[in-house]
């Protein structure tokens, strides 16, 4: 009986967590598609209702020693969500640290019940990656807005780039961030950065305003709030396994910039090439093309963006549409025909942790060249 489903999540990335996870979950608990969840992180210690029993679990990224070793022992069924490459090439060079996140993973991947993707380009890489397919696959597209916001009023909007990680492509980013800037400039509005930039990006931008860190419900709310146009660059020529890596990302930023009215340009690379949603693409990362495409994107505000929200693609990336793909996951995940199961782990101390932190920053400089 589905309704009576009791979900064991097990937490690795609280942030991945919280922008794809939780919502689809909160959907199924809400409309009674599953009896309910409970999260244990990364210290294996439990949040949220508790169930006797559970009847499946799901898991993301790369989870910790102490998360795969507990699945591993009590042979629980198990839905995998992997949203990056985060699995490597055998010859890579890595830490023994890194290399037991890499066994977690491939384990992770070949155990499953169901993984669950966002793109088909991040299915087959990983699967050629493991030199095996996995037991069943399903896609998991990553979500925009339930509701698109009031239309956006005819003002000045910003300019909006958001960069998890530096953004560092050789030979690219210094024409991106010129061509940006120009652009800007020439139309008169203001950047908003969020997130991490270097020195040398920020120093090619005319007046901006950078936001280090928003948490997610502040993003949500930027987004649907405030009259923004927005780039979306990577970079497209870089060495192939950096290119590989970047080529697998999700077009995460698509489905929130579209589904708020927010028009956008975005670079030619699979994540965007690829995807079912509209993404107007710069064919290059040249100067010229990102300053025409910021001038276009200013000039055709707020009507461009107020028409991309009401496109049919955006509907399916609701996250009440998307909770139903993944309660098939579980649901194929849970026909595995194993008995339910109980859930008992002694939490890592507070102290323990700290203590645990404290040593590798110690390590940490240690290995910092003079």
């Amino acid at each position: 009986m589905t309704h009576g489903m009791r979900v064991l999540f097990l937490e690795a990335d609280s942030l991945t967590a919280e922008v794809r996870i939780r919502p689809l979950l909160d959907v199924l608990r809400a409309t009674g598609k599953i009896g309910g969840y409970t999260t244990i992180d990364r210290d294996m210690a439990a949040h949220g209702e508790r169930f006797a029993r559970y009847d499946v679990v799901l898991m993301h990224r790369n989870p910790n020693r102490r998360q795969i070793g507990w699945i591993q022992r009590h042979s629980a069924p198990f839905v995998y969500d992997i949203d990056d490459l985060l699995l490597g090439l055998p010859a890579d060079k890595q830490s023994s640290k890194r290399r037991a996140e890499q066994r977690s993973i491939s384990w992770s991947l070949l155990h499953a019940s169901v993984v669950t993707p966002p793109s088909r380009r991040l299915s087959t890489t990983l699967e050629q990656r493991l030199h095996r397919k996995f037991a069943s696959a399903q896609l998991l597209p990553n979500a925009g807005a339930e509701v698109p916001p009031a239309a956006k009023p005819a003002v000045r909007p910003r300019l909006l780039w958001v960069s998890s990680a530096l953004p560092q492509w050789p030979g690219e980013i210094d024409a991106i961030a010129r061509g940006i800037a120009a652009g800007a400039i020439a139309s008169e509005v203001e950047i908003l950065l969020v997130g991490r930039f270097p020195e040398a990006v920020r120093a090619m931008l005319p007046r901006h305003e950078i936001i280090s860190w928003l948490d997610h419900a502040s993003y949500r709310r930027l987004l649907a709030e405030k009259p923004l146009i927005a780039v979306a660059p990577l970079g497209a020529a870089l060495p192939e396994s950096e290119q590989c890596f970047l080529d697998c990302k999700s077009d995460i930023k698509a489905a929130e910039y579209g589904s708020n009215r927010i028009a956008a340009a975005y670079s030619s690379v699979p994540p965007y090439t690829e995807s079912d949603l509209p993404c107007p693409v710069i064919v290059k990362n040249a100067y010229e093309d990102w300053r025409d495409a910021v001038e276009r994107l200013a000039r055709n505000f707020p009507d461009e963006g107020n028409r991309l929200a009401d496109h049919a693609s955006f509907a399916a990336r609701r996250p009440s549409v998307l909770a139903q793909r993944l309660l098939l996951a579980l649901e194929h995940a849970r026909q595995s025909g194993k008995p339910p199961f109980t859930y008992r782990a002694i939490s890592t101390p507070r102290f323990a942790r700290t203590l645990e932190r404290k040593v590798r920053r110690l390590f940490s400089r240690r290995r910092e060249p003079a």
